[in-house]
């Protein structure tokens, strides 16, 4: 590959208009008496509640933090990318890695090692009535538009035109999602036709989001290469993946995403196919390795489940499995880190980078791995997380970028934007 491509190694394009697609579908499942909130049984799952629905509300809430810069369309972000990283490398091009994130089952049952996902087998759904469904959508979007004009008098004074903007945007982005019409037409058209068992569970926002990168594949050849999202919950996502139905073709993903902090443990049972596919035909994996994160806080429940130590006996087994340990288990006390470093040190087939350090005080522990450990030479890659990393509201892409020039001489840089993306991707 050309000298001059530099690589964000972990970023994320998606947009409000994705999640609010997602929450939708959330929402339609939960009247629909399918949601797994616990473990699937033949029992019908617990019907819709006012509780229930406030869970909604949070979780949408929630959403909007993690993508408050997330108003721009896919191409507009990866636009916003390039040309932020062309004012510090004038004759070099970006090429991106994001990373697609399935948030749909985070409130649902979790899956701990050793643990299988239970068929939705035997459930009586309940009959969606359009106007109960798009109530209820009023209801959650009525509350949202509420909590997005409070933050615009807060930000208003503070923060400016350009955060009063972002709110004005994701109002507008409210509206054009708020029938609910569309999508009753087309849920109930799949389920006459029984669509959703030749495939993976099609919810609307994952379906956007994933089309939506697809479309930039094939409009912006060669300039990004997209990781799927996998949650074994999902039904029907892994047997799509073994069927090799996301990596044919010119618009294709070229890795898998995996995010355990949503519910899932590394080593629950549906994973170990995961792993086996991804390693037999040389697929790599990026999976979110930091205390914090989304949910934010260290104290979330599913915390301990992205812990490197859960994934290695899966390095141990699969040697030749291209795996990226993200942000290099970030956390205040590097316990975490460590645990990276030693599995660096210690495997061929351990990757890691450094994605969100938005301040030089995050970074100066990470240049002593770095200095200590030679193998990270080959083995580690700049991230930028856009646009999560906006969320701290500590950092401009500019000052992002001009820390990690204070830190790394203009070969290293090189090396963790260049050589070890392209070793890590397999191109």
């Amino acid at each position: 590959m050309n000298d001059n491509i530099r690589f964000d190694a972990h970023c994320h394009i998606f947009t409000l208009k994705y999640i609010l697609k997602e929450v939708k579908s959330l929402l339609h499942d939960i009247i629909n008496r399918t949601y797994p909130w616990e473990a699937p049984s033949k029992q019908s799952l617990q019907l819709t509640s006012e509780n229930r629905i406030a869970e909604i509300k949070d979780f949408l809430r929630q959403l909007y933090e993690l993508l408050h810069s997330a108003f721009s369309s896919e191409e507009e972000n990866l636009i916003f990318l390039q040309k932020e990283e062309k004012k510090e490398f004038p004759d070099d091009n970006l090429r991106i890695i994001p990373l697609m994130m399935d948030v749909f089952y985070m409130l649902a049952y979790s899956l701990d090692k050793d643990q299988d996902v239970t068929p939705m087998v035997g459930l009586k759904s309940g009959l969606v009535d359009e106007k109960e469904f798009q109530d209820s959508w009023d209801d959650v979007i009525s509350d949202f538009k509420v909590y997005l004009n409070n933050q615009k008098a807060l930000v208003s004074s503070k923060k400016g035109y350009v955060a009063e903007r972002k709110i004005k945007l994701a109002l507008e982005a409210i509206e054009e999602e708020s029938s609910v019409r569309e999508m009753f037409l087309s849920k109930k058209i799949r389920d006459i036709r029984g669509s959703n068992l030749n495939g993976f569970y099609r919810t609307d926002g994952f379906c956007y989001h994933m089309d939506e990168l697809m479309a930039l594949v094939k409009n912006r050849k060669d300039e990004l290469y997209p990781f799927v999202a996998i949650d074994p919950r999902r039904p029907g996502i892994i047997k799509t993946l073994l069927n090799g139905d996301f990596f044919k073709g010119e618009q294709r993903f070229y890795g898998v995403k995996l995010y355990p902090r949503m519910g899932y443990h590394p080593q629950c049972k549906p994973m170990d196919d995961v792993y086996k596919y991804c390693s037999d035909n040389s697929i790599p994996i990026t999976y979110h390795c930091g205390m914090s994160g989304f949910p934010p806080g260290t104290k979330w429940k599913h915390t301990e489940f992205g812990n490197p130590i859960n994934f290695e006996p899966i390095v141990k087994k699969y040697p030749n499995l291209r795996i990226d340990f993200a942000h290099m288990g970030s956390s205040s006390d590097l316990v975490w880190s460590r645990t990276v470093d030693r599995l660096v040190r210690e495997n061929e087939n351990v990757y890691t980078d450094f994605s969100c350090y938005t301040s030089l005080k995050d970074l100066n522990p990470m240049r002593e791995f770095w200095d200590s450990n030679p193998k990270l030479k080959t083995r580690l890659m700049f991230g930028t997380d856009f646009d999560v990393m906006y969320l701290t509201d500590r950092v401009t892409m500019k000052e992002y970028y001009e820390n990690f020039k204070h830190f790394f001489a203009d070969d290293e840089l090189f090396s963790i934007m260049h050589d070890n993306p392209i070793r890590f991707l397999g191109l």
